[in-house]
């Protein structure tokens, strides 16, 4: 009786199983999100050329880029080996799978440089943080590009000011075009881009831009600003860095004094 009793339980059990694996619906695989996709550049900066990588980690996924900075979309091409970069470019990335959504875009910047600086000696005014004193002033043209972690990255100098003023002594009459400074975007530690950069010769303005304020908070990344100049041979030049006067409206810190920080001055 006890074993009859038993096995009915043990019946009823996996029936009731059965009937619940058949309804289980299990969400389609569109709905879950593709990582985004590495992407590698041999040099940052470079005279000559980078070669350009992306790994995927995906059986049956594709990378499609732009190298203009444009968006990426089905149109874009896909990647299939490694690119030889030739020229400045923005790289953009997305990965794609045919079950599963695309990933968020990525995004790298690499600059082309002149073979040997035009920069023979930088001064910097105010001097930066101690907290994020960086390289010193020289480290502003090393080439080395700080990260997006700037905690601990060495290359950053950081600054709570009004204005930051890097004074360059170039190699006599370089012809100059344009002046790329790069800074680093990090909101949520309340470092945000410059408002506006100046740049002078011997008091005279030869070249400005000024950049919107942020509405919402953008991704956290190191940026290269690029500042076109009157094209001309110059021994000296100032650039002048404007913060943002106030952190705004819908950040935590409104009101207050962003920090800015740099880690490079290109001269092209």
């Amino acid at each position: 009786m006890i074993k009859r009793i038993f096995y009915s339980i043990a019946i009823v059990l996996l029936l009731c199983q059965a009937c619940i694996s058949q309804n289980t619906e299990h969400a389609p695989t569109a709905l879950f999100q593709l990582s985004n996709p590495h992407v590698q550049a041999s040099s940052i900066f470079f005279d000559s050329y980078t070669m350009l990588n992306f790994s995927i980690d995906m059986p049956n996924s594709i990378i499609k880029y732009t190298l203009d900075g444009s968006s990426v979309n089905q149109n874009a091409k896909v990647f299939s080996e490694p690119l030889k970069i030739q020229e400045s470019a923005v790289i953009k990335a997305k990965m794609f799978h045919p079950d599963y959504k695309e990933s968020d875009e990525v995004v790298l910047e690499v600059v082309k440089i002149a073979k040997n600086s035009a920069i023979k000696q930088v001064t910097i005014k105010p001097e930066p943080s101690e907290k994020y004193s960086g390289m010193g002033a020289m480290g502003l043209s090393d080439l080395k590009k700080g990260s997006a972690q700037f905690a601990g990255d060495k290359q950053w100098m950081g600054f709570q000011t009004e204005k930051i003023t890097a004074s360059l002594q170039l190699e006599k009459n370089s012809t100059v075009n344009k002046i790329v400074v790069s800074v680093l975007t990090n909101q949520s530690n309340w470092i945000f881009a410059p408002g506006k950069i100046e740049v002078f010769n011997e008091g005279e303005l030869i070249g400005e831009r000024t950049f919107a304020k942020s509405e919402q908070e953008t991704p956290n990344s190191p940026t290269f600003v690029h500042v076109p100049v009157s094209t001309g041979m110059y021994n000296t030049l100032n650039v002048v860095i404007h913060p943002l006067s106030e952190i705004p409206a819908w950040h935590q810190g409104k009101g207050t004094t962003p920090w800015v920080f740099i880690d490079e001055i290109i001269i092209q």
